[in-house]
């Protein structure tokens, strides 16, 4: 078996999702990042072994980590997509690269993987984060020392 094929507006839409999530992580906005994540998602992360909610999502993950880091974003020609037949469930995964910061204030590339499973209420219904796993390359240094702040 083979994976179904994506039509092309189902891959426009996630491909959206996920520039934008990278446009909020990229710009530290804590509160506009939340529209795009179900109450009750869970994840997995370099901070968190797993959490059950976007508020504990963002408190013990987002928050320790976004303000550490710079130039967030999706490699989106590494976009894989799996969509249910009924095009309301989605998982995709992709690579991202972001740059990072030793204590000494220099910068390391910071590049890792991402996977999301998007769920959406109907074809033309935005979709929603139910479940992501964030994760740096293997070999990348961990911690980053940034200290850049929320967006208002």
């Amino acid at each position: 078996m083979k994976r179904l094929a994506v039509l092309p507006e189902d891959r426009r839409s996630i491909s959206d999702w996920f520039v934008r999530w990278a446009e909020l992580v990229a710009n530290v906005d804590f509160k506009r990042v939340r529209e795009l994540f179900a109450e009750d998602a869970f994840a997995f992360g370099s901070k968190v072994e797993m959490v059950t909610s976007r508020a504990a999502l963002e408190r013990d993950q987002w928050r320790p980590i976004w303000p550490t880091m710079a130039g967030y974003r999706y490699d989106i020609s590494t976009l894989e997509i799996v969509v249910s037949p009924d095009r309301r469930l989605a998982v995709a995964a992709a690579i991202f690269h972001s740059t990072g910061f030793h204590q000494d204030g220099t910068r390391f590339d910071r590049p890792g993987r991402a996977t999301a499973a998007l769920v959406r209420a109907g074809i033309d219904a935005p979709w929603y984060a139910v479940h992501t796993h964030v994760s740096l390359k293997p070999g990348t240094p961990a911690p980053s020392y940034g200290d850049r702040p929320e967006a208002a």
